[in-house]
């Protein structure tokens, strides 16, 4: 039998504790044998926790997933995180595949809990893997905002997740606080410009951040442009009121005219994605051009550069490239074909 593993890390909240000792416990007994570490990141790591904070966990299975290993955690994540009284969100990674690729916020911001610590071992991600990760990030933020039927491509220029919403839509997800009750919340405004800042910080500036307050800094410090401000500003309303919405008409009046400037922000981005994604189709590993690919046909450009591309790969030697392609321009409809 193996044997379980005991908590070797804590933090000074004794509610947060409790949730890692139980979610860990029963990770054990539904994995036992396969957990090699465990990893509090995020902003309980690095000590700029509000009281909305979620936990964010990362699991280190020992070696490479077992057959259907994958789909077990998945499933076992999202019947067990809905039980912990705080919000938690927790993620799994093969022990090789870390060792391998390396990791940025593991490597340098986290606090070991449970198991072996490999963050010596662990190698910092290459800087061209950091950018790609940076920049993929903030269109799932922007994506899931907006409702849409499925299957359909989010178009640019984007327009408010709710223009008729008090704050456009981007109080769409509730938090949850100390307590585990629910309020209305913004933290994916703040999630949102601190990946945006941390996108261009990384492809601008070959820089590196292990923090939501680090991506603001170093985006004052190396990017300095018109959108700083604003990325700063929301992430001081964080620390103002966490992630709720303040109830004040005052304070509601601001965060209303912070969330007003983040469109803005997003299709200067998605501006800029257009350009990486279309570079990442000719280079690199395939499947980094695969995803390049079917990310141009979740996002609707106008004109016909972006068609043009996906269609120059019906010769392209790698039946996925083919395939993504195909996919992405039939998604994008008449204007694809």
């Amino acid at each position: 039998m193996d044997e379980e593993l005991s908590l070797v890390g804590f933090t000074e909240d004794m509610n947060l504790n409790a949730v890692f000792f139980g979610f860990l416990g029963l990770f054990q007994m539904v994995f036992p044998g396969r957990l090699q570490a465990c990893y509090l990141l995020g902003s309980h790591a690095t000590s700029e926790a509000v009281g909305e904070s979620d936990i964010d966990l990362t699991l280190v299975f020992k070696g490479r997933f077992q057959p259907g290993e994958r789909r077990r955690f998945e499933h076992f994540r999202r019947h067990v995180s809905p039980l912990s009284p705080l919000s938690l969100d927790a993620n799994a990674v093969e022990e090789e595949q870390l060792l391998e690729e390396g990791a940025v916020n593991l490597k340098k911001t986290s606090l070991l809990l449970m198991g072996e610590d490999l963050r010596e071992r662990i190698p910092l991600m290459p800087l061209d893997a950091w950018i790609r990760y940076c920049m993929h990030r903030p269109y799932v933020f922007m994506e899931r905002a907006r409702a849409r039927a499925e299957g359909e491509p989010l178009r640019f220029p984007l327009i408010y997740p709710d223009p008729r919403g008090e704050l456009y839509g981007y109080d769409h997800r509730e938090v949850l606080d100390a307590q585990g009750q629910s309020h209305r919340g913004f933290k994916e405004l703040v999630t949102l410009a601190c990946r945006l800042a941390t996108a261009e910080v990384a492809v601008k500036a070959g820089g590196y951040t292990y923090s939501k307050r680090e991506a603001i800094e170093a985006h004052r410090e190396l990017v300095n442009d018109a959108w700083t401000p604003l990325y700063e500003q929301i992430y001081a309303a964080r620390k103002r009121w966490g992630y709720r919405v303040p109830e004040a008409a005052a304070d509601v009046a601001h965060l209303r005219s912070l969330c007003e400037g983040m469109l803005e922000a997003e299709n200067h981005f998605l501006g800029l994605y257009k350009g990486f994604l279309l570079e990442e189709l000719r280079r690199g590993a395939v499947k980094d051009r695969v995803l390049a690919a079917q990310r141009l046909g979740e996002i609707a450009y106008p004109g016909d550069e972006v068609p043009a591309a996906l269609r120059a790969l019906a010769q392209a030697p790698e039946e996925e490239l083919r395939e993504a392609a195909a996919e992405s321009l039939r998604r994008l409809g008449p204007s694809g074909t």
